[in-house]
């Protein structure tokens, strides 16, 4: 019988990395109108009201919607067939939709996540 000997670490437990499996990706999404950060507290509360119009477009698995003025949404969604640019442009789509005005919004790959 073989016998194999490690000889290399396989750098899926390596520290300081994120490290995902079934291709999940972490997102921040800033929702914005023509120039300025939307604030969601006042868009959260009824039915296709922003955030929710928002959230069903990136399906995510998992999201948490900043209460403040930043407009900051996180999700971890499946990015299997998707990235931070086409998931932009969708949702200035609905942001541009919504609020009847252009969007700047944004997302970007989340490369950290904190749980509290």
């Amino acid at each position: 019988m073989s016998a194999t000997t490690r000889v290399n670490g396989d750098g899926f437990f390596a520290t300081g990395a994120l490290v995902s499996v079934y291709q999940q990706k972490a997102i921040v999404i800033t929702v914005k109108g023509a120039a300025n950060a939307v604030d969601l507290q006042s868009l959260d509360d009824d039915v296709d009201e922003l955030v929710s119009l928002v959230v069903k477009e990136v399906q995510p698995l998992m999201y948490y919607t900043v209460s403040d003025a930043s407009g900051v949404i996180y999700a971890i969604i499946d990015g299997h067939a998707v990235d931070a640019a086409v998931l932009q442009d969708r949702v200035r789509n609905v942001v541009a939709g919504k609020l009847g005005t252009a969007s700047v919004s944004t997302v970007a790959i989340g490369t950290t996540f904190t749980v509290a």
